[in-house]
């Protein structure tokens, strides 16, 4: 068993350094920034990004498709982390700030005009995405530990019973399915959801790696430390819960439109919140790549791999799908892409 580590560890050695000038490159261009790289952690993620921005080209009809749903999903989950991922503050109310984008865009088109321009209606659902986030945030802040995720997960419920009682604007239990679709083209479709997506984490992981991210980190460590230093601690809270907000209601934009409609069991449900938690928990909490490869991992898996390949009714994909998270959480508690990083340090040599 040592031999053969012994062996592994040396052929990754060498691939790493023939792979590193490139490597270093990027440390010297961009490492600041994103954190610097090895060989191999250079290979896995530009790979990744080239074999996602191509897979139009090299996928059928079933697995472009899913991975076009994966990448909302993994809108969500690096929203999601950004906030309780970083600061420890675990929120189950995160759908209700895709719901409120994903209903204002719905209402505005059905409600005011059918012909309104996309160039109102989505940065005004963004909006709408913030000030619900806001609403919630301001209160729930406030507290810590389970009363914190008491008031999301009530947030929820709340949002939910309303739509009924407006019926006659929200089209009650079936929503609203008058929504124009970006294109019925399935590969241009993908383009409008996944390159969104690299743009969001992007900018989530600058965000991550700067001042902010190493508050919000020292908040889930130790939130009365940062308090004592002189930081508002609630400050930062309340910020990285408007923050998360913001690409939330961009990702309740893209599903609206990708579905052609919404409705209160595809977007305002705790079940969508908790599915953010299990794909960002089996990618790597508080890591932003992590939640994003988490999300075209199990999305993939269960809308593909499962259904078109294996042919399996839906109760079995929905049991492998929580039976995998659950082996995560009791085996690999890192998540799997956060341990595969640190197992690329290990391998070919730690710079980060």
């Amino acid at each position: 068993m040592s031999s053969a580590t012994d062996r592994l560890s040396t052929a990754t050695g060498r691939i790493d350094q023939s792979l590193q000038p490139l490597a270093d490159v990027y440390n010297r261009l961009f490492g600041d920034y994103f954190g610097e790289m090895n060989g191999l952690q250079f290979v896995l993620i530009f790979g990744t990004a080239a074999a996602l921005l191509t897979a139009p080209f090299w996928g059928n009809f079933g697995l472009v498709r899913a991975m076009t749903v994966a990448a909302i999903w993994a809108i969500f989950a690096m929203s999601w982390d950004i906030q309780s991922g970083y600061t420890g503050y675990i929120s189950f109310g995160h759908s209700v700030l895709s719901g409120a984008a994903g209903y204002t865009t719905a209402m505005l088109i059905h409600n005011v005009n059918p012909e309104l321009s996309m160039m109102i209606t989505i940065p005004v659902s963004i909006l709408a995405a913030l000030v619900v986030g806001l609403l919630v945030a301001l209160p729930s802040l406030r507290l810590t530990g389970p009363y914190f995720s008491l008031i999301t997960f009530v947030s929820v419920l709340i949002f939910y019973r309303l739509i009924p009682s407006f019926s006659q604007y929200t089209g009650g239990e079936t929503g609203i399915q008058s929504v124009e679709v970006f294109t019925y083209d399935p590969f241009a479709r993908y383009y409008y959801m996944i390159i969104p997506m690299f743009l969001i984490a992007i900018v989530l992981t600058l965000i991550a790696r700067s001042n902010i991210g190493l508050i919000l980190m020292s908040i889930r460590e130790n939130e009365a430390a940062v308090n004592a230093a002189g930081i508002n601690a609630t400050k930062f809270k309340i910020f990285s819960f408007a923050l998360s907000s913001i690409p939330m209601g961009i990702g309740g934009v893209l599903l609206v439109h990708f579905g052609g409609g919404v409705d209160p069991t595809t977007f305002i449900v705790v079940d969508r919140s908790i599915e953010m938690i299990a794909i960002a928990v089996l990618g790597g909490m508080s890591s932003i790549l992590g939640p994003l490869g988490g999300a075209f991992f199990l999305v993939v898996l269960r809308d593909y791999v499962l259904t078109e390949i294996a042919g399996f009714p839906s109760p079995i994909r929905w049991t492998v799908f929580w039976g995998l998270v659950l082996v995560v959480l009791v085996f690999v508690r890192d998540g799997l892409f956060r341990k595969l990083w640190h197992g690329l340090d290990r391998f070919g040599g730690d710079r980060r």
